[in-house]
């Protein structure tokens, strides 16, 4: 079974990682403010917003890569970092109570067909 690989690009050395919020192996940093963050999920193969693909290709993030272990720093555009702070304050301040009523709606119909099956199949004797 073929799993899709995240990769993304350490913003401080460009060592490729597992995940933008991944501590990277060569020089131990990981992204902890909320800027660092967004620019970590940029150089990302996760870097989605809205059901819209924004990521790199895994080319795209090599090249990135080597450029910034040259000592060349990604052009990172602010407003594009803005954007992603926005996206990322936006989602953490849907409260629990709906994540808990969205995620019913969501699970309970496959729960209650899978009940509905187990019961036809196992006590219909």
């Amino acid at each position: 079974m073929w799993l899709p690989v995240m990769l993304a690009v350490c913003i401080r050395c460009g060592n490729i990682k597992r995940g933008p919020a991944a501590k990277c192996a060569v020089c131990h940093f990981q992204p902890q403010d909320v800027e660092d963050k967004a620019r970590s999920l940029i150089l990302s193969t996760a870097y989605e917003i809205d059901g819209e693909y924004r990521g790199k290709t895994k080319e795209e993030l090599q090249a990135i890569a080597a450029a910034i272990a040259k000592g060349q720093p990604y052009p990172f555009d602010d407003a594009e970092v803005r954007s992603v702070v926005e996206y990322s304050e936006r989602v953490l301040a849907v409260p629990a109570k709906r994540l808990a009523i969205d995620g019913l709606r969501w699970l309970l119909p496959p729960i209650l067909v899978l009940a509905v099956v187990c019961f036809v199949l196992f006590w219909k004797k």
